[in-house]
């Protein structure tokens, strides 16, 4: 059973708190952000880590500027996903109302 149903089922059925079941989905959450920067900055490593005997000082520093580039935003997955705001949430309007 995957942690997103065992969370699911500890409130469906009972067995764990909110406050409990929103713990354990941030820490999935953080754990995830931090997988997959982990694989971004290793792809990274792989097309612009190592430069190659044949190039000049322009394209190794556009490698090094990707690299860079692709740093910066594996560092930004960690931070989105470690605060769980990846976007802002519109203000909720009550369907009912007349204004």
């Amino acid at each position: 059973m995957s942690a997103y149903s065992r969370a699911y089922q500890g409130l469906v059925k009972g067995g764990m708190s909110a406050t409990e079941a929103a713990n354990l989905l941030g820490e999935l959450r953080a754990e995830m952000g931090a997988e997959l920067s982990a694989g971004v900055l290793a792809r990274a490593a792989e097309m612009y880590g190592q430069k190659q005997p044949d190039d000049s000082k322009a394209i190794a520093r556009r490698r090094t500027a990707r690299f860079g580039a692709v740093r910066d935003a594996a560092a930004w997955l960690i931070t989105a996903t470690a605060t769980g705001r990846l976007t802002t949430t519109p203000q909720q309007r009550d369907h009912r109302s007349n204004t």
